[in-house]
């Protein structure tokens, strides 16, 4: 691992070598973008929500890279969000130094929104999702205390938020308060996730002098009355597909990998240019269940539940559920963010709701050709993950207008 760290911190040392040493087409893709690089030190400590886990409490500190770009409003997206930042950040903490967690390496994307305008002072909320490599994880044999992870390869996510204030043209100083969450979305169980608060201090340096906020001189200002009022109503359709290995929990050595499906339907309404929020109905059958809740699969692949002293022979697919929740989006070019809280309805006496009724599910997605998107999803329960899910989907769009005409005092010229 003192390698793996090593050739990322020369990787990032090269850029910036690069980055002071070259022209022509390399000095403008500085000066276009206004690329950065930012060194953050932590300090915080682990919020366990099992009391498994609660053995291991203790402070400790990480290291943060970042190279990344500050907007001016080259997209036109970047306006209406108050120029965010956006990059790549490489995390490394040692987890307190207990040997049953071992080390944590991340990498991951991410996008700075700021909460107000300002060149000189900003308040920031972050927001990153990646792939992390943590040198232990959960054994049945040698290494069972550690519940909150199942496997070496996880995701990453952070979020935080953070006060720059400029100290020079280039140079900015960074504090930041947030969570950084560590779990491999239920994929391979035990999966508790490791959550760690932590408060920060950086220094972020442009590596070219920034042009700051150049839309504003581009584009000319647009009132009301010069758009046709048109709005948006959307409905997706999309299918998901996840795997779980549940061997950990089940004990022996063989795997025991089963899928999850989701079919989902989304209605949503636009409310700004780049948000948008409606529901979701989703049903999702989880094969891991049967196994899970000591049922008992039949040689014809029916399964025997014993409830109340009532012996009952179903199919799988009974104790599917079917979910509904309220969704809030956001929208950045072919980028969408999406955030929902929902409930299980247990529209059968089969359906398995023993994790919870309620459910948070962060997706993200990305538009590929007009209307059909890739995603990503996580489902969790009280911050504990159930499923991730890979999948594909189409959103067919209807126009509607709204008339404002009896609700404004300006209306629009030759109106009468």
């Amino acid at each position: 691992m003192k390698h793996l760290k090593a050739t990322i911190i020369g990787i990032v040392i090269s850029i910036l070598l690069c980055g002071t040493k070259a022209s022509g087409q390399m000095v403008s893709l500085l000066t276009e973008n206004n690329l950065m690089v930012e060194a953050r030190l932590h300090y915080g400590f682990f919020y366990h929500h099992h009391f498994e886990m609660e053995r291991f409490n203790k402070h400790f500190g990480a290291f943060e890279a970042s190279i990344y770009q500050s907007a001016f409003g080259d997209n036109e997206w970047e306006s209406h969000f108050h120029y965010p930042y956006y990059g790549l950040t490489f995390y490394q903490s040692n987890l307190g130094g207990f040997e049953e967690l071992g080390q944590a390496y991340g990498l991951y994307p991410f996008i700075n929104y700021p909460l107000n305008r300002s060149n000189n002072s900003q308040i920031t909320f972050k927001l990153g999702f990646g792939l992390a490599y943590l040198t232990n994880h959960f054994s049945l044999y040698d290494n069972y205390q550690n519940f909150s992870i199942g496997s070496n390869f996880n995701v990453i996510a952070n979020i935080s938020f953070e006060y720059r204030q400029k100290l020079t043209h280039r140079l900015y100083s960074v504090a930041s308060f947030g969570l950084t969450h560590f779990s491999n979305g239920a994929i391979k169980i035990p999966n508790y996730g490791l959550n760690i608060f932590s408060g920060a201090l950086g220094i972020a340096y442009y590596l070219k002098d920034p042009e700051i906020f150049v839309d504003r001189e581009r584009r000319p200002k647009y009132y009301p009355f010069e758009f046709d009022r048109k709005h948006w109503l959307s409905v997706d359709l999309d299918y998901g597909i996840g795997f779980k290995n549940v061997s950990q929990t089940l004990g022996g050595d063989e795997d025991y990998y089963y899928t999850v499906h989701e079919l989902s339907t989304y209605v949503l309404g636009q409310f700004t240019r780049y948000s948008r929020a409606g529901l979701d109905i989703s049903y999702a059958i989880d094969f891991s269940d049967q196994k899970l809740n000591d049922h008992t699969t039949l040689p014809n692949g029916d399964i025997e539940l014993v409830k109340n002293d009532t012996t009952f022979i179903i199919k799988p697919i009974q104790m599917a559920k079917l979910n509904f929740s309220l969704c809030y989006a956001m929208t950045m070019n072919r980028l969408s963010y999406y955030f929902e809280y929902g409930w299980h309805i247990p529209y059968n006496k089969y359906s398995d709701l023993s994790k919870g009724k309620a459910f948070f599910k962060v997706r993200l997605r990305c538009q590929v050709y007009n209307n059909i998107y890739l995603h990503l999803s996580l489902l969790a329960h009280y911050g504990r993950a159930d499923y991730l899910c890979f999948g594909v989907g189409y959103r067919f769009n209807q126009k509607y207008y709204l008339n404002h005409e009896n609700n404004t005092k300006r209306r629009p010229p030759g109106i009468r």
